[in-house]
């Protein structure tokens, strides 16, 4: 993890320790190092896209309303529960295109 830019000159390290990277050139000389930098911050190396982002909020929402819907059965609120089980219901309905 020592290499060194062949554009710029520039060491990963110096980069490191600036915050910086010199030139262009740098972005392919510390791929790796990049990479693992990324990964260590947000888990991957990939952007997610937005269709696995939308299937991920609706999965959160549903899940937060069968929460509350639990929640609301276990207090007796059999209106809140209506309600609740309502929305669900259209929530859970595939998603049209638009």
């Amino acid at each position: 993890m020592s290499g060194i830019c062949p554009d710029c000159g520039r060491s990963w390290e110096d980069a490191r320790r600036g915050g910086r990277l010199g030139c262009p050139g740098c972005w392919d000389a510390f791929r790796q190092e990049l990479t693992e930098v990324v990964v260590g911050l947000h888990g991957s190396d990939r952007q997610p896209v937005d269709e696995d982002l939308r299937s991920q909020v609706r999965e959160l929402r549903r899940k937060q309303l069968e929460d509350d819907l639990r929640q609301a059965l276990a207090h007796e609120d059999y209106v809140q529960a209506g309600r609740l089980r309502d929305q669900i219901r259209v929530e859970s309905e595939p998603p049209t295109a638009a």
